[in-house]
């Protein structure tokens, strides 16, 4: 496909922008500890310009230090001790001709008392966040002129450091979007009341900044286009939306870039899997009809095609990608030389989220190992294996991803698959609904490493002594994955039992009743497909918590459709015997049993590597490196970047 609009350049304001793609602003927690980007987050960001997007917003920063805060290792440029590393940033991004627009922030009410001392959110009213959180300080008004100043100071010290433009960040909940939200501004002065007063703190900012930089200095917004949070009284719809931007646009900004959802419906920001690609373009296309100036919007946009569609249907003028360049820093390279095969897309698996909003990490992703890391491991990586062989053995993500690193260091890989096809877990992952996702994921890795030449023997069970005949390696990647575990309870063998596998590939069928024993992430998904099929079905797990330890936004997305149909849940309760007719559980506080009929049961608590297959690779082989669930029962994640790593470094 060509993709002409995708790559015509576009005029914002007084600046020229190479491409029609966009890096979106997103926190990626990769700051020094002193807030200001050192080599680690300077490589991420120059990464994502080498490979060919036009413009990079940078994350969210803080203006100010004392009550603003994004998050663990937040992005401030508050001080001017921060005008050098902002300008090795821009530097390093303009080296590849992208532009770069810095995102002035300030946290508001959604910011989390322990980043910032423990001291209490600055906010236009008393108005939490979100029903139940902390109640933030109502700001005075030499408390807004303070920082209506420090939002002026910021961008003054952003463009000293080079950037191209700012962009004040009302979206998402945060200080400027609560100013215009009559939800969390309940003020009765100049900033409150009236639509005009609402909008008067950033009115003013705009004014201010018009002042102070010169006119060759982009000025945007973003925002939400639509809240799409209508359980809370007074939150803003599309149409509020419209008459924001509009207004914005007469006070003279340069771009409106459209985000969704708020600090109650973050899912319409930054949505997991079974949200479709273009679910919100309406939003986005009603901003484009009723503006004069460009519009940018995300759009759950997973690959180029999707991304093209959306320019020549007018949606926006701009799309906006943030997972689809975690995932693949060369998405627009590739789509350019007509490779758009090589991406690997984005899963919607919200690791990315997990790792910074609910873990207070660095970013990673589940299928792109060097996020974070591209400081540390070059693109290209060190050409040591002058053709000597490996043997990778097991074809699953894992094993795909050892052989696609290690062929790219230049070893003679050989993959063992006892399977007849590729993928290994990812071919029952992609089953549940709305994940087929990861069906393209399974493709684009096994088309990577037929690209590289790999040698794929399928349907080959490998033992030690048939890989030292057949290429006598001088190294071994145990990839193969666990096996499913059977508790030792009495009927375990029966016929009626079952693992996930054979529900999720719909190898057995219950008639009416069935046991899910296991409320994983993996359980659940059982039990939704069963009530697909129409099965009434009970759950039961020793633990207090459906999915404990997922991370909650794909919890209660998968619940949200699994409790439509009002599934048993028995929790804290042990499995003590099945039956021919179903199970015995004990509810493990009162001793209790109860009987519970089923016609099948599927156990889904949990798999374990194959020791004894390991161990036999270890005593025939000096090099035996084991990766992903052949060590320890984990997520593709584990596996992608275990693999990695250890293919990058072994010798």
């Amino acid at each position: 496909m060509e993709y002409k609009k995708l790559f015509e350049e576009v005029k914002i304001g007084p600046m020229t922008v190479k491409n029609r793609a966009v890096l979106a602003p997103a926190h990626v927690s990769l700051c020094e500890t002193n807030g200001y980007p050192g080599e680690r987050m300077v490589k991420y960001y120059e990464e994502r310009a080498k490979g060919g997007i036009g413009l990079i917003f940078t994350e969210a920063s803080s203006v100010e230090r004392e009550h603003s805060s994004t998050g663990q290792n937040s992005f401030y440029i508050s001080e001017d001790a921060a005008v050098s590393s902002l300008e090795t940033l821009t530097e390093a991004i303009h080296k590849y001709d992208a532009k770069v627009i810095v995102q002035l922030y300030h946290g508001g009410a959604t910011v989390n008392p322990k980043f910032i001392g423990g001291k209490q959110p600055y906010a236009p009213s008393d108005v939490p966040a979100a029903p139940g959180g902390v109640i933030p300080h109502a700001l005075t008004i030499d408390e807004i002129h303070d920082i209506q100043q420090k939002f002026v100071e910021a961008a003054v010290r952003c463009v000293k450091a080079g950037y191209d433009g700012v962009e004040l960040h009302g979206a998402h909940g945060y200080l400027l979007a609560e100013f215009w939200n009559p939800h969390y501004n309940k003020r009765t002065d100049e900033y409150g009341g009236s639509f005009e007063n609402r909008m008067r703190f950033i009115d003013e900012i705009i004014a201010m900044l018009k002042k102070a930089l010169a006119p060759n200095v982009v000025i945007g917004a973003r925002m939400c286009g639509d809240e799409m949070s209508d359980w809370l009284d007074d939150m803003l719809d599309l149409e509020d939306g419209i008459q924001i931007a509009k207004h914005l646009e007469e006070q003279g900004i340069h771009y409106i870039s459209i985000s969704n959802g708020s600090a109650v419906n973050p899912n319409a920001n930054c949505e997991p899997y079974s949200y479709q690609p273009g679910w919100k373009k309406h939003v986005a296309k009603a901003f484009k009809e009723a503006m004069n100036i460009p519009v940018i919007a995300t759009n759950t946009i997973k690959s180029p095609d999707f991304a093209e569609e959306l320019l020549e249907e007018g949606v926006c003028d701009l799309v906006a990608l943030a997972r689809s360049q975690y995932a693949d820093p060369e998405f627009m390279k590739k789509a350019k030389e007509g490779r758009p095969e090589d991406i690997r897309q984005c899963i919607g698996c919200m690791y990315c989220r997990e790792r910074v909003i609910w873990k207070s990490m660095p970013v990673e992703c589940t299928v792109n190992p060097r996020i974070g890391r591209e400081y540390e491991y070059d693109a290209v990586p060190p050409q040591t294996g002058n053709g000597r062989p490996v043997a990778v053995i097991g074809g699953g993500c894992g094993g795909m991803e050892a052989a696609k690193i290690l062929a790219d260091r230049g070893f003679k890989v050989t993959l063992y698959e006892k399977d007849d096809k590729l993928g290994g877990r990812m071919n029952l992952a992609d089953k549940p609904r709305f994940k087929e996702i990861i069906t393209h994921l399974t493709e684009t890795m096994e088309h990577e490493i037929k690209q590289r030449g790999v040698e794929i023997k399928l349907g080959v069970e490998a033992t030690p002594e048939m890989v030292k005949a057949d290429i006598d390696p001088i190294g071994v990647f145990v990839c193969t994955g666990a096996d499913w575990i059977i508790p030792p309870v009495p009927g375990a063998d029966k016929a009626n039992v079952c693992t996930p596998e054979d529900v999720l590939l719909r190898k057995v069928k219950a008639d009416k009743k069935a046991v899910v024993v296991g409320s994983g992430n993996t359980g659940v998904e059982c039990v939704e497909m069963l009530q697909d099929d129409g099965i009434e079905v009970t759950m039961v797990d020793m633990l207090d918590e459906v999915c404990k330890g997922v991370y909650p936004i794909i919890t209660n997305d998968l619940m949200s459709r699994v409790n439509v149909h009002e599934p048993t849940i028995l929790l804290g309760h042990a499995l003590k015997e099945i039956t021919d007719d179903g199970v015995i559980v004990e509810d493990m506080a009162t001793g209790e049993k109860k009987t519970i009929e089923a016609d099948l049961v599927c156990l889904s608590v949990g798999s374990r590597p194959n020791a004894p297959m390991i161990d036999s690779f270890k005593a025939a082989f000096d090099k035996v490196i084991v990766i992903g669930s052949a060590v320890k029962d984990g997520r593709i994640h584990d596996a992608v970047k275990q693999a990695y790593i250890k293919g990058y470094c072994f010798e």
